[in-house]
Formats: C-alpha cells, structure tokens, sequence
C-alpha cells in the first residue's frame, strides 16, 4: 500500500512521519517551490508534546523553542483576568508547553523524514477517486497515483474543494495580525503566553527563543481587507500602543515586511472526511479559530491515528470510518469552543466587557484546569 500526500505544512509532515514508523510508504506533495521557514510563532501544547514524543521529537522542539509555564490573561491595566497551567502531567510524566517558530517547527519535522520523501512544485489542481485508488493532478501537467490520498493541504484545501464542494468557511469577524518581534521580555512576561484583553480589541505575546517573540493582535473588521506595508506597523501601534508594557515596544521591534494578515475563519463541520481513498485530516476537515492555540496540535494527533488505523485495520475504508470515528467528536468539541472564546474576546461594549472579565475572574481554577486537562490529555 503506497500514499499520497498533498501539503508539506506541519499535518502533512506529521503524517508523512507517523506513516514512516510503519512502514507505509508516502510521498508528500507541496505547491511551494521550495521549504524555506515561513510563518510566525505556533504553540506546541501537550497533547501535540505527546505525541512528537512517540516521534521521538520533543527533545528536538524543546531545544528549539521555549517552555511556557502558563496561559494568562489580562485587561488592559494589567490586572489579571484568569491564569491556566501550560502544562499537562499524567502517570508521572510532565508534558509542557513549547513555544516556537512555525518555521523552526516544519524544519525538525522535515528532518525526520527521508530525503526523497517530499516533492515541491507540486500544486494540486485535482483529485479524482475510484475503486482502485485515488490520483492528483498537478499545475505543470503532472499525475500521480497511490492507494490512498490525504488532503493536508489546509484551511483552502484543493482536495476538499474536490471530494466536498460544498463545503464553506466561516468568518469570525475578526481579523488577525501576526509577526515576530526582535524583543526581549522583561522576567515578569519571560515563562507564559500574555493576552491583553480590551474593547474588541485583543493583543498575545510570547517568547518563542533568545531575543524573538512572537504576538499576534485581533480585531473585528469586515473580511478582505488589506494593508499598506508601509504603515501597518504604525496601525497597529496606534490600536495597541496603550495596552500594558511591552506591547508597543513588541510591535515595534518587528519589521513590517514579516507581519501577516489573515481573517480568521473556520470550517463549518463535515459530516464525513473522506470520500473513496481520499482523506483529509488536520485543518483540511476540521479547521478550527486559533482561540485555542490547537489547530497544529489537532493535525499531529491526526497523523498519530491515522497512520495507526492503517496499519491496523483489514480495509482502506475501515480504516478510514474508524479514524473519523475516533476523532470527530473531540475534534468538534475543540473548533466549538474555540469559536465561543473568540465571540468573547471580541466583544466591544464597556458594560459587556466588564462583565465579562468579572465573570472570567470567578471561574474556580478547578473548572479551568478540568477544561485544559480534556484538551491535554491524548485518549489514544
């Protein structure tokens, strides 16, 4: 049984890594020309940290990154709002937070694959399924056959378009700026993840390595806008500059030609990921808003048992049902309250604010962890 798989972003390589384990052969097909370190900062939480473990990875992405002690949030005098445990401990074992450069991420990823694994170039127009297979059509004329396809080729998936046309994104109503910044944290933000909450308006920050941390701010807009590189760093700093220290200074730091603007939208929930012998998995079935900071983490806990469904199953199909099985239900539960919290932090209105970072505050830590841990802990 040989695979196809379609995108080289942290799903696809994952998956690419937790096929290799056993022995399933696959190659991976990527639409850029070339693997160079793109993208800000990602969060690397500890079910994904169990999973690279299995991978024999973490030391790897844990030399390379930053452990995060906590996630807190505050308002934008500094006070705080509520503080959660980054980490994850069971059966003895801690499993942390790892801040990191998404590019840092993909590269180790990569790394642990065979040289020949990978095939840029490779821009998929179409995908077709039959009883014997499933075949890609690529930009310049090429194919490609195997006996089973994955789509982990993102939110703007070419092979969900093709096995679910109708199949739409969601706009949140916010729109999200990201970069890295040339910045040190002062000790008291050095170990956790910061968010700043105001009135529809939302800036996080964290250290991701020596000298460089990442943030990304939100703010409600219509979708498609754009910006001038020539003064976004200045926009920003004029709707975020009275946030508590370091923010202005964060953004500052950062040269405007690395800030990213996306509109944040997720995946209205599909019935079924897969069609024949093409699958999809990560944010290609189930993208989700970053509110959660799990999107990369769900993908890699797709590979994990994907890759183990196939190697144990009788039939592709079986399989197939048995992976979305599996993982459906939580996958759901995630993307759900992902997109209460954004609903939340996206509020505008004085009073509603205000009652929102009261009720925030009296939330007992128990009730906080208990949600963090049904994230964190991996049931597979």
């Amino acid at each position: 049984m040989k695979g196809i798989v379609i995108g080289a972003g942290i799903g696809g390589l994952s998956t690419a890594i937790a096929m290799q384990m056993r022995d399933i052969p696959v190659s991976i097909f990527e639409a850029a020309a070339n693997l160079s370190p793109i993208g800000a900062g990602i969060l690397v939480p500890p079910n994904a940290v169990t999973i690279l473990e299995r991978f024999a990875l973490a030391k790897q992405i844990l030399d390379s990154g930053k452990i995060i002690e906590s996630l807190v949030v505050v308002d934008t005098r500094g006070r705080t709002i509520s503080k959660t445990p980054a980490f994850y401990a069971k059966n003895g074992q801690r499993y942390p937070t790892i801040a990191i450069h998404r590019g840092r991420l993909q590269a180790i990823l990569l790394g642990a694959l065979a040289s020949d694994t990978v095939l840029t170039g490779k821009q998929c127009l179409q995908v077709r399924t039959d009883g014997e297979g499933a075949e890609a059509e690529f930009r310049d004329g090429s194919t490609v056959r195997g006996d089973f396809l994955v789509g982990a080729d993102g939110i703007h998936s070419k092979v969900r378009e093709a096995i679910f046309p109708d199949s739409p994104l969601r706009y949140s109503g916010q729109t999200c700026w990201r970069g890295v910044s040339s910045a040190t944290l002062p000790s008291k933000w050095a170990n956790q993840l910061t968010e700043v909450w105001g009135l529809g308006l939302r800036l996080g920050f964290v250290p991701i390595g020596a000298g460089q941390v990442y943030w990304y701010a939100t703010r409600p807009v219509r979708a498609g806008g754009a910006d001038d590189p020539a003064d976004i760093k200045r926009q920003l700093i004029n709707l975020y500059g009275e946030f508590p220290d370091p923010s202005a200074e964060i953004i500052s730091g950062t040269e405007p030609s690395v800030i990213i603007r996306d509109d944040i939208s997720d995946l209205a929930p599909l019935k079924s990921w897969f069609s024949g012998s093409v699958m999809l998995m990560g944010d290609a079935a189930h993208a989700s808003t970053p509110n959660l900071g799990q999107g990369g983490a769900q993908a890699i806990e797709d590979s994990w048992v994907l890759a183990e469904k196939l190697s144990s199953c009788k039939t592709l199909q079986e399989a197939y049902r048995s992976f979305h099985d599996s993982r459906r239900a939580r996958v759901n539960r995630i993307v759900n309250v992902s997109w209460q919290i954004g609903k939340v932090t996206s509020l505008s209105n004085k009073m509603a604010c205000k009652m929102r970072n009261t009720i925030f505050r009296c939330i007992p830590p128990f009730m906080a962890n208990s949600q963090s841990r049904s994230i964190y802990d991996v049931p597979y």
